[in-house]
């Protein structure tokens, strides 16, 4: 056997490292942070496409033109002082 194969197979006899079971918490942790991360992001990035849409809408649908109200619904009537300047 060559020098590589006693290597391999010292490793392979070889008690495993503690570390390597704290190693999976680790993982899963940062998984989760980056799950959240991209998530976050993808959210504003929908709330972003709403809000642009809804201002192109906004925009280029005509709207009903501004009319005043009339006299009577904000309690005045035709003999009010203003009313009869106005004529």
């Amino acid at each position: 056997m060559g020098d590589v194969e006693q290597w391999l197979e010292a490793m392979r006899d070889a008690p495993a490292d503690p570390r390597l079971a704290e190693m999976e918490a680790a993982v899963m942790t940062g998984v989760s942070a980056r799950r959240a991360a991209v998530n976050a992001r993808r959210s504003m990035m929908l709330a972003a496409a709403v809000a642009l849409g809804v201002g192109v809408v906004g925009t280029t649908v005509p709207g009903t033109p501004a009319a005043a109200a009339s006299p009577a619904v904000l309690g005045m009537s035709d003999y009010a002082p203003s009313r009869l300047l106005d004529r």
